[in-house]
């Protein structure tokens, strides 16, 4: 069974409105890319497999027709409404006589409601940022203090959704020290854009490291 909340929620939703409306035979929601993502329990598989090929129909002729969002198509036995909702398709088998309003109800009333409930109460996952390898370039004299200098497309990479080129950031040494500190642009232009961190000779003293060493260096969290 799909554990995506998603899935679940749709299912939970999918089972209640074959309840609620008779005149449903069968309801599946798809993927953009035409995955089953889910539908009503009790359809055994041969009825699924027929839902999967009118869907792969259904879907192809909305292209070539401009890609219609919602459109109805009646067959011998019934009905057959395709809609779109946000990035996803619904498809709805129905009695040939099923009630236009209890359609329309739920492909843009219930169904979108439940999407927007979904994306309220998921948590966003925090967005990992990768460390970088940078070599060690040692500052000394009046910029021998506590803060280091990184390439700026590497702290506004860091640090997009403020926009400032400072930040903190981690250091952590092969040996497995590590210290937080203050980040700055590189201002000597001669080592810009070569892959480098100048840092403090105090502070390569307190890490045990030299010029020319490697070390691992992130966003501070």
């Amino acid at each position: 069974m799909n554990r995506d909340p998603h899935a679940i929620a749709l299912n939970n939703a999918i089972a209640e409105i074959n309840k609620a409306y008779p005149d449903i035979k069968n309801s599946f929601i798809f993927t953009k890319n035409g995955t089953l993502l889910t539908g009503d329990q009790t359809t055994d598989q041969k009825t699924v497999n027929n839902i999967q090929e009118s869907f792969e129909n259904l879907k192809e002729t909305a292209t070539a027709i401009g890609n219609l969002e919602s459109f109805t198509i009646t067959t011998k036995n019934g009905k057959l409404t395709l809609s779109t909702i946000q990035d996803m398709h619904l498809l709805l088998a129905t009695n040939k006589n099923a009630d236009k309003n209890h359609i329309h109800s739920i492909t843009h009333v219930i169904i979108p409601t439940i999407l927007k409930t979904i994306e309220t109460l998921t948590p966003t996952q925090p967005q990992i940022t990768p460390p970088k390898q940078l070599i060690v370039d040692t500052l000394t004299g009046f910029f021998d203090r506590d803060s280091v200098q990184i390439d700026t497309e590497t702290l506004l990479d860091w640090n997009k959704n403020n926009n400032d080129p400072n930040a903190q950031v981690k250091i952590e040494t092969s040996s497995g020290k590590s210290t937080l500190c203050e980040a700055k642009e590189i201002s000597d232009h001669r080592v810009k854009g070569k892959n480098m961190i100048r840092i403090p000779q105090k502070l390569c003293k307190t890490l045990e490291i030299n010029k020319g060493d490697t070390v691992k260096v992130e966003p501070a969290p």
